[in-house]
């Protein structure tokens, strides 16, 4: 008798469900968002060191370093007492970020920092804007005195001519 061979039964295989992750919670994300403002401070000092590809790396890698520490700090007590902290900080990190650009440019004036780093710009470059500046403040105001001086001084004539004309129409009347 021939042995045919059948087709073997399917393999069942039980339904995978994707469990839905959990809405985060508003601590965790204020946790992540604290942890995400420090890497984006931590990249401001390597930008003005001009080591972009650094920057690039903590750019990319931190949010989901910072997400990962966050969920972490949900059941880790060690952690939170880390990451909780830098919540009320968080909002500095904007300041300090503010700030840098100016720092970094008083450090170019006065030769301590090269230019270019975070949008400075040579000293004497600054220099030349600002003497630009206050010449052409100093030019328009010169100008605007002259031709006030102009205004007073043809002012000035028609007055001295309307008082010859009311003295000679005065005159004129008194010989009446």
């Amino acid at each position: 008798m021939p042995v045919a061979s059948a087709a073997p039964p399917p393999v069942r295989r039980p339904a995978v469900t994707a469990d839905k992750p959990k809405p985060e919670s508003q601590v965790t994300k204020d946790r992540r968002e604290a942890l995400s403002g420090f890497g984006q401070l931590a990249q401001v000092p390597l930008i003005a060191l001009r080591m972009y590809a650094d920057a690039g790396a903590v750019g990319i890698h931190v949010p989901g370093i910072a997400r990962e520490l966050a969920k972490l700090a949900e059941t880790q007590e060690q952690v939170a007492a880390f990451v909780d902290p830098l919540i009320k900080a968080g909002p500095f990190t904007g300041l300090v970020t503010a700030v840098l650009p100016l720092i970094l440019q008083l450090g170019v004036n006065h030769g301590r920092v090269a230019a270019g780093a975070m949008g400075t710009v040579p000293a004497s470059s600054l220099s030349a804007q600002i003497e630009a500046a206050l010449a052409q403040a100093e030019l328009q105001a010169l100008t605007q005195q002259a031709e006030a001086e102009q205004a007073a001084a043809l002012m000035r004539q028609e007055i001295a001519e309307s008082r010859r004309r009311m003295a000679a129409a005065l005159n004129g009347q008194a010989g009446d």
